[in-house]
């Protein structure tokens, strides 16, 4: 859904106004919350700040993660700083693990509790120059998710002790993890 697609189900009328808002989760910052919108809002306890950004239509070539661009307004240098900060961060504490997430989602004025639509994107690349910052963010790629999601070690039981997974019910309170004691 791009910001043209929500314009366009704006004008069609009805009870509020959809917006999009976008929560930056950036490794070693503090999250930042945005808003498309002419004043702040609050969302799930948030204060998201009217600011100006621009999204494009997803795209995916074949054998590719789709990809939209994110263009934040970068007038003020405010979105520069953030990310030279996140520039020495990763210098310092590597690239693994340390990402920019972007989470995207469309609310109704009507009802700021809940969102009609939320997606979460990851960064695949940026750049910077002094009207925008572009980021390019994608779907979290399949080939770098862990397989099977829950690994298994020899005699080592890693469900809770007596949740519904474990199947233990007897008079014991303490489990060591170890399959055999079962």
């Amino acid at each position: 859904m791009t910001l043209t697609t929500v314009n366009d189900l704006n004008k069609l009328g009805g009870d509020g106004v959809l917006l999009v808002c976008v929560k930056l989760k950036i490794s070693g910052q503090s999250n930042i919350y945005l808003v498309n919108n002419k004043e702040n809002i609050t969302f799930k306890g948030n204060e998201y700040i009217a600011f100006p950004f621009q999204i494009s239509e997803i795209s995916a070539s074949k054998g590719e993660v789709p990809q939209f661009s994110l263009q934040i307004d970068n007038t003020t240098r405010a979105i520069n700083s953030l990310m030279i900060q996140y520039d020495i961060y990763l210098k310092q504490n590597g690239i693994e693990n340390n990402k920019v997430f972007a989470t995207l989602y469309v609310v109704n004025t009507i009802d700021l509790s809940e969102e009609v639509l939320a997606e979460k994107f990851e960064l695949v690349s940026w750049d910077i120059n002094n009207q925008w910052a572009s980021f390019k963010m994608g779907a979290s790629n399949p080939f770098q998710r862990s397989y099977p999601p829950r690994k298994l070690f020899n005699a080592f039981f890693g469900f809770k002790f007596k949740d519904s997974r474990c199947g233990y019910s007897g008079a014991e309170n303490v489990c060591n993890k170890i399959f055999f004691r079962c």
